[in-house]
């Protein structure tokens, strides 16, 4: 009786240890993924938002999953996120002290009035990790 319930617990424990593994390795590596107009001292968030004026500094700021993740791509979109709407593409982008991936969209004229979007790839990966999109008004 003792070694069927043993053995019967041990089938569960790698069970559980086998679904949570591989949860922690299918599920988004770089999340929650927000604009803002400001930056604290460590590089959170600040002021989090979906509408900017033009002349505004527009942060984009996605908060990492995984602590071996460090380095990833984000791609700016002016329209829905589509690749023939890609202008800009930033390939090194660096967690900050806040681990937080962060990227500035700043353009000398300022933006153009629209739709935008941005996306988050982990470097040398083809999947969004996540996205989010704004409005410059």
């Amino acid at each position: 009786m003792k070694k069927t319930v043993s053995t019967v617990l041990v089938v569960i424990l790698l069970l559980v240890g086998t679904y949570f593994g591989y949860e922690y390795v299918t599920e988004p590596k770089i999340v929650d993924g927000v604009m803002s107009k400001k930056l604290d001292d460590k590089g959170k968030p600040l002021e989090v938002t979906t509408t900017f004026a033009p002349e505004d500094s527009v942060y984009f700021s996605a908060k990492r999953n995984r602590f071996w993740i460090n380095k990833a791509k984000v791609v700016w979109y002016k329209g829905e996120i589509a690749p023939e709407n890609r202008f800009l593409v930033e390939e090194k982008v660096s967690v900050n002290k806040g681990k937080y991936f962060l990227a500035k969209l700043t353009v000398p004229e300022g933006l153009e009035e629209g739709h935008y979007g941005v996306t988050i790839y982990v470097k040398g990966s083809k999947i969004i990790e996540t996205k989010a999109e704004f409005n410059v008004k």
